[in-house]
């Protein structure tokens, strides 16, 4: 059955009609961002009792309560993995049949778990991961070529399809289909290295030197991507990701191992 839902709005910026109205629970960094992605593209609706009106309307888009956000079609989770579960019983009982709910986190497995099992079953629920953040953005000026994971739960194929569509032909990114599982098989090495490499760089206070070589300002890149994380984003990685914690643990083994092999030089 196809979502139930008003006539179609008119996009604030535009005046024209929308294509879908599209709900950002959470208005933090990637809230932010999605925002400005999504402002031309559906009438977009936020909320997030931290933030100012002034500050989301300032955004091009609307500022929501849980009710009116929870009635979009699309319904996008922008908050801490860690908080998932409290905002999906919030929304539970408010969802338009055949709306479809996403979460953009950094692990999967857990996340598609908590939305398939507490939200009804007339909704949709895909796991998303946008591999990119504000400062990719910022730096590259946009995030076309960028890529963005799916991992299908219960979606039907038409809003599938739409999905894929705006993703790809809109916004220009990348999709990598997966399993959640397979994400965060994938994101145990990609994120929990890099991020256990970054923070640890920032621990040292890791310099930027006249003679940096190429793979140093690589290194400090990775610093400077990770000063800039909330601690829940570096806990999300390390302690949520099931498969997390024997990459770092083998990674760290190789270390102590090449370290030993100095000191017995």
């Amino acid at each position: 059955m196809p979502p139930t839902s008003p006539a179609p709005a008119k996009n604030p910026r535009t005046g024209t009609e929308a294509l879908t109205t599209v709900s950002l629970i959470g208005l933090g960094a990637f809230g932010a961002l999605a925002a400005r992605l999504l402002k031309d593209h559906a009438e977009v609706r936020v909320h997030d009792p931290k933030a100012a009106d002034d500050a989301v309307r300032a955004l091009g888009v609307t500022p929501a309560s849980i009710e009116d956000a929870a009635r979009a079609e699309v319904v996008v989770l922008c908050v801490p993995v860690q908080v998932i579960p409290v905002v999906c019983v919030t929304i539970a009982p408010l969802l338009a049949e055949g709306a479809l709910v996403c979460d953009v986190g950094s692990v999967k497995l857990r996340p598609v778990e908590w939305m398939q099992n507490t939200l009804p079953p007339h909704t949709q629920v895909l796991g998303t991961h946008p591999l990119f953040g504000p400062q990719t953005a910022a730096e590259l000026g946009g995030v076309s070529g960028e890529r963005i994971t799916l991992c299908r739960a219960r979606v039907d194929d038409d809003t599938h399809a739409r999905v894929r569509n705006f993703l790809g032909d809109t916004l220009g990114l990348n999709i990598l289909e997966m399993t959640a599982d397979e994400h965060d098989q994938q994101m145990a090495f990609v994120q929990g290295l890099t991020h256990l490499i970054g923070r640890a760089s920032c621990e040292v206070q890791l310099p930027d030197l006249p003679a940096s070589t190429l793979a140093y300002r690589r290194l400090l890149q990775m610093k400077h991507n990770t000063e800039c994380d909330a601690p829940e984003l570096f806990e999300a990685i390390q302690k949520l990701n099931p498969y997390a914690k024997n990459a770092r643990n083998a990674f760290l083994k190789a270390i102590q191992e090449v370290a030993s092999s100095m000191d017995d030089a």
